[in-house]
C-alpha cells in the first residue's frame, strides 16, 4: 500500500501564516497597552502625591491616591476623607453611577461629533461651496472658548442629554473634521486619475480611493477625540449640575466633600486613559485588516 500526501496550496499556507502573525502582533499590542495603562497610572499617582507635598496642600482639601481608595472601599476611613453620613457602599454607588452616566453622555456626543464631522469633510471634498459655507462656522466653534459657549448651547438645546451631547460633539467635531479632510485629500493622484480615465465619478473615487486613504487619519481622530468627549460631557454636566461626574463633582465641591471631588477626578482620568488605549488597539487592528499596507506582510 502506498501512502498519498496532498500538499496544501501555497497561497493557503501563506494566508494562514499571515493570519497567525497578525493575531500574535495584536496580542503583543494588547499586552503593551495593558502595561502602558499600569505605568501611566503609577506615574500619575506618584506625581499626584509629590505635587501635594511640594505645594504643601492642606490635608483637608488635598487628598492622596490612598485617600481615594479609602473613600471608595474603607468602612472606617480617617476623618475628613469621607463624610460621616456616607458609607463606602454609597460612595461607590454615587461615583461609579456618575461615571456610567458621563460615559453614556460622552458616547452619544462622540458618535454624533464623528458622524457630523465625517459627513461635512466628505462634503468639503465633493462640493467646494460646502467648505466655503461651513468652514467659518467650524472656525467659530473652535475659536470661542467652550466654557463661554456651553451656557448658550444649554439654553438652546436644553439641559438634558441632548444639550450635554451637543457640547461633547462640538469638542469632537473640529479635530475630526480637520484630520478627515486631510486624509481624504491625501489620496494618491494616480489612483484618482485612473478612476477618472475609466469614467468613474467623484463619488466612485471617494468610495474606492479617498475613504481607504483617509482611514489612518479617521482612526487617529477616534483615538484623540475620546478623552475630549469625556471632558466636554463633564463640563456640560457641571453647568447643568444634576447628574454625571460633572454634576456630582459640582455638588461635592459645594458640600465640602473633597474626598469625593478627588475621586471623581481620578475616575475621569482613569477612564480617559483606558479608553484611549482601547481606541489605540482598535486603530491597530483596523489598519492591520484594512489599512494601506494591510496586504504587504502576507504578499
Amino acid at each position: 500500500m502506498t501512502a498519498t500526501t496532498t500538499a496544501a496550496p501555497a497561497g493557503e499556507v501563506t494566508s494562514t501564516a499571515g493570519g497567525a502573525e497578525t493575531t500574535r502582533a495584536l496580542l503583543r499590542r494588547t499586552g503593551r497597552a495593558g502595561v502602558t495603562i499600569v505605568i501611566a497610572l503609577v506615574v500619575l499617582a506618584l506625581l499626584w502625591q509629590v505635587l501635594l507635598l511640594v505645594f504643601d496642600v492642606s490635608s483637608f482639601v488635598g487628598k492622596s491616591p490612598h485617600n481615594v481608595v479609602q473613600y471608595l472601599f474603607s468602612d472606617d476611613p480617617p476623618r475628613g476623607v469621607r463624610p460621616a453620613s456616607m458609607s463606602a457602599e454609597q460612595a461607590r454607588a454615587d461615583s461609579f453611577g456618575a461615571l456610567g452616566t458621563t460615559l453614556l453622555n460622552a458616547l452619544i456626543g462622540f458618535v454624533a461629533g464623528m458622524v457630523v464631522a465625517t459627513l461635512v469633510a466628505i462634503g468639503f471634498v465633493l462640493w467646494k461651496p460646502v467648505e466655503f459655507a461651513f468652514m467659518p462656522i467650524a472656525m467659530l466653534l473652535r475659536s470661542v472658548p467652550l466654557v463661554a459657549m456651553a451656557p448658550v448651547l444649554l439654553l438652546i438645546f436644553g439641559q438634558g442629554k441632548l444639550g450635554i451631547a451637543v457640547i461633547a460633539a462640538i469638542v469632537v467635531l473640529f479635530p475630526v473634521l480637520v484630520n478627515v479632510v486631510v486624509g481624504l485629500n491625501s489620496a494618491p493622484p494616480q489612483s484618482l486619475d485612473l478612476i477618472t480615465v475609466n469614467g468613474g465619478s467623484a463619488l466612485t473615487a471617494l468610495v474606492k480611493v479617498r475613504i481607504p486613504s483617509a482611514l489612518p487619519e479617521f482612526l487617529a481622530s477616534v483615538r484623540i477625540s475620546v478623552p475630549g468627549a469625556i471632558v466636554g460631557s463633564m463640563l456640560a454636566e457641571w453647568l447643568v449640575g444634576f447628574a454625571g461626574m460633572g454634576g456630582v463633582l459640582s455638588g461635592y465641591k459645594g458640600s465640602g466633600n473633597y474626598g469625593g471631588v478627588w475621586t471623581i477626578v481620578a475616575l475621569a482620568v482613569i477612564a480617559s486613559i483606558v479608553l484611549y488605549e482601547l481606541a489605540t488597539l482598535l486603530e491597530a487592528a483596523a489598519l492591520t485588516r484594512w489599512g494601506p499596507n494591510a496586504g504587504l506582510s502576507s504578499g
